[in-house]
């Protein structure tokens, strides 16, 4: 691939043989005056909300702030595509690398089938044999998608599209708008905080959240899940960082299916209703530490021969891992068996110690606003402030029409400018030309 800048803050990618181009646009936040020490966009979630603000007011034609404005402008006027055209939109991490027919693959279920507001696809590891703590995330990837996902999708209620590779549904084709609507928008960047159930869904859990709030609003509509897609993505290969990760999922999951359970409208009914198949994902999470001693004491009642129970309830567990080889035979993928038995092998630390971690650093934040600065004396210090005052009338809100309008008349007085100039600078050399002597 061979970078050609197409302008100072949109570029284009072509390759050698079938010219591609590909636009882009970069946006690097400044801030404001307290916020110069730590430039940059704050994480996933507020990139998601800069973008879903923007088109929101594209979408209702609401007064824009000079960001917008420069968005909208750049967009159209440099890369060529009016925003309001857009129809779909994709979110990709940086470190995650999408399989080339997977755009496709997830374009063509969403036209497909007109009730898909989302969807997602597979996500593999590309370093499977980095280390163990690669290879025990093996198969929970896999079974997480194929098994749990996959289940949820029947429904047409995936309770989770991960930010690292999934694709939303902007407005209808009537023009109703879906996840650029005021009510997502409004609850997706409230940013009072004040408990701790709102830091895990906002703080740890904004793609689940995301998924809860489209499925809270439009009830109607299909959050699903294909295989045909796939991407791949790099998973922790030390265990701090899978330690850290897992209690951002796990807390996030807790808190987000809490949400779940009391959503007004959910398909099915009794216990065959998706908020059946949430109440148990969320018991299942809260109990999973009881999973380990449980299966110790069947062992033992097996072992000790108390009872007949103990071989009865290992045998239907062996049946239940046992099934989950379908999976493996119908799409041929024999590696996973070896990679079932290394998971099995560090089940003790996925059922037990994770989860027992998670929940007791439930109000553990990784990320939040620390600053860390240089001081007069050359150390580094730490200086947290969570909230500072804000007023938002100090930002110019203006419409795209007026906008529009005032760069017409701008440029309408720079061309008049222009021709004056240009005027009096074709009359002040008539006024010094020599004049002939035919002329007298």
């Amino acid at each position: 691939m061979v970078p050609r800048p197409a302008s100072a803050s949109g570029s284009s990618f072509a390759t050698a043989t079938r010219r591609h181009f590909c636009t882009y646009l970069v946006i690097a936040k400044i801030g404001k005056p307290t916020e110069r020490s730590r430039p940059g966009n704050r994480g996933k979630h507020d990139s998601q909300m800069l973008l879903l603000h923007f088109l929101n007011r594209v979408h209702f034609e609401a007064p824009m702030s000079p960001l917008d404005l420069e968005i909208y402008h750049q967009m159209k006027n440099v890369i060529g595509v009016d925003p309001s055209l857009y129809e779909y939109l994709m979110l990709v991490n940086a470190d995650t690398e999408v399989v080339p027919d997977s755009l496709n693959r997830l374009v063509a279920c969403i036209v497909h089938d007109a009730k898909v507001i989302g969807i997602c696809g597979e996500t593999q590891l590309t370093n499977e044999d980095f280390s163990w703590i690669t290879m025990i995330q093996v198969y929970e990837y896999f079974i997480s998608h194929h098994m749990a996902k996959a289940f949820e999708s029947l429904f047409g209620s995936v309770t989770c599209l991960p930010g690292c590779f999934c694709m939303y549904r902007l407005h209808t084709a009537r023009g109703i708008p879906l996840i650029i609507s005021k009510n997502v928008v409004k609850n997706y960047s409230e940013n009072h905080v004040d408990t701790l159930h709102k830091k895990n869904l906002l703080s740890l859990g904004e793609d689940r959240y995301l998924t809860t709030l489209m499925m809270k609003y439009f009830p109607q509509y299909k959050m699903t899940f294909t295989a045909d897609a796939k991407c791949k993505t790099t998973a922790p290969d030390t265990w701090s960082v899978l330690l850290s990760q897992c209690r951002r999922w796990i807390n996030s999951t807790v808190h987000n299916l809490v949400e779940l359970v009391f959503l007004p409208e959910m398909c099915g009914f009794c216990c065959f209703s998706m908020r059946f198949v949430v109440f148990i994902d969320l018991f299942g999470t809260l109990t999973m530490p009881c999973t380990l001693f449980y299966l110790a004491y069947l062992a033992y009642l097996a072992i000790s021969k108390i009872a007949d129970i103990g071989y009865i309830s290992l045998i239907l567990i062996g049946a239940i891992y046992g099934l989950q080889a379908v999976i493996f035979v119908l799409k041929r993928q024999w590696q996973h068996i070896g990679w079932m038995i290394i998971y099995l092998l560090a089940y003790p630390l996925w059922s037990f110690f994770i989860p027992i971690y998670a929940f007791w650093h439930m109000d553990d934040f990784l990320w939040g606003n620390t600053r860390i600065v240089v001081g007069d004396d050359g150390k580094r210090q730490i200086f947290v402030k969570d909230e500072e005052p804000f007023d938002p009338d100090e930002i110019q809100m203006r419409t795209w029409a007026e906008y529009e309008g005032e760069i017409f008349k701008r440029q309408q007085q720079i061309q008049e400018m222009e021709a004056v100039a240009q005027a009096i600078d074709e009359f002040g050399n008539a006024s010094v030309r020599p004049v002939s002597r035919m002329a007298l």
